[in-house]
């Protein structure tokens, strides 16, 4: 889909505003604080485009005739999610309020290639009319501005321009974020957040932070490496090169003793933070909920309710961010 359709920082706005429950041609100039004439306007052009669409009437507690309901056209435009993990690759194909309408895995194998994963997503992600891109998840360190990315544990990854080269193989808009910030940006999409943490427990393990709402990158996108803290002075070895990581001595336990060593760690991060709310997601999590949940009685700590989709959904709800 050509995104000049949606040409100003207003036509995003109604976009916005529509879809977080301003039905009304009426409604949505008094929230954007723009004439009635302007959002006709914009209005127009946005059912135009196919992105909005009428739903009948609604009446107002003012007199007048009833006024015509808006919502956002679920199905006028899609977007992409993968989630490049160590082991598998994850797409799903969101509409556009943000709900899967399809998933596919596809397993990749031990010391897999950029182009590797190029051939994997190929298949799974077409480019008609109605995608507006492709968002890739994958672990850090990366550069969010610029899509190259030198994942812990992939040899052979190191500063490989995956944004690019996945914009030239795909014909396609591509943004490429870090696994745990694509997690937090999906809860924070379906309920509201302000400051809090999705802890990611899979191959690897990391965190996904929100600030004042807004996802916490850091300086040069490296915020949320909480898998590479230590915990264990001379511990086990990790993948980073350090011992006695967070991530590496989880690894070396399991059961219970794995969840309290996770749950030590995200007191810690509570205190550092100020947070409000945990959440936790990853296989690992997934696997044994209640244990994980046990261990962190100090904290407000729920599990995601997106499942495995979590993180593939979030990369997807990067490219929606375009519109929003």
């Amino acid at each position: 889909m050509d995104l000049t359709s949606v040409r100003s920082h207003n036509d995003r706005t109604v976009l916005r505003l529509v879809r977080s429950g301003a039905v009304s041609r009426a409604s949505l100039a008094a929230e954007a604080g723009l004439t009635p004439q302007a959002v006709s306007k914009i209005v127009a052009r946005l059912i135009a485009a196919g992105l909005l669409e009428e739903t009948g009437t609604v009446r107002s507690a003012a007199r007048g005739k009833p006024r015509t309901s808006l919502r956002v056209a679920a199905g006028g435009a899609h977007a992409y999610g993968a989630y490049v993990d160590r082991d598998e690759l994850r797409v799903v194909r969101l509409d556009l309020i943000g709900e899967v309408v399809s998933s596919s895995v596809v397993p990749l194998a031990p010391m897999f290639t950029p182009a590797d994963v190029l051939d994997a997503l190929a298949p799974l992600v077409s480019a008609d009319e109605k995608v507006l891109g492709l968002g890739i998840a994958i672990a850090g360190p990366l550069d969010f501005t610029g899509g190259v990315v030198s994942p812990n544990g992939l040899p052979g990854w190191n500063a490989v321009p995956l944004r690019e080269l996945a914009r030239e193989r795909l014909g396609l808009p591509v943004v490429v974020d870090k696994d745990t910030n694509a997690a937090v940006l999906a809860e924070a999409w379906r309920r509201p957040l302000a400051d809090a943490a999705v802890v990611f427990v899979g191959t690897g393990l990391g965190v996904g932070l929100l600030l004042g709402g807004e996802v916490h990158r850091g300086a040069r996108s490296g915020a949320g490496e909480f898998g590479h803290t230590t915990i264990q002075l001379d511990g086990p070895l990790c993948v980073c090169g350090r011992r006695g990581c967070v991530e590496a001595v989880h690894a070396t336990v399991s059961g219970a003793e794995a969840a309290r060593v996770l749950g030590a760690a995200v007191v810690s991060l509570v205190q550092l933070l100020d947070l409000d709310q945990i959440v936790l997601s990853g296989r690992k999590v997934l696997e044994s909920p209640e244990l994980y949940l046990k261990a962190m009685p100090e904290v407000d700590v729920s599990v995601t309710s997106y499942g495995p989709d979590l993180v593939p959904v979030g990369a997807g709800l990067l490219v929606l961010g375009e519109l929003y």
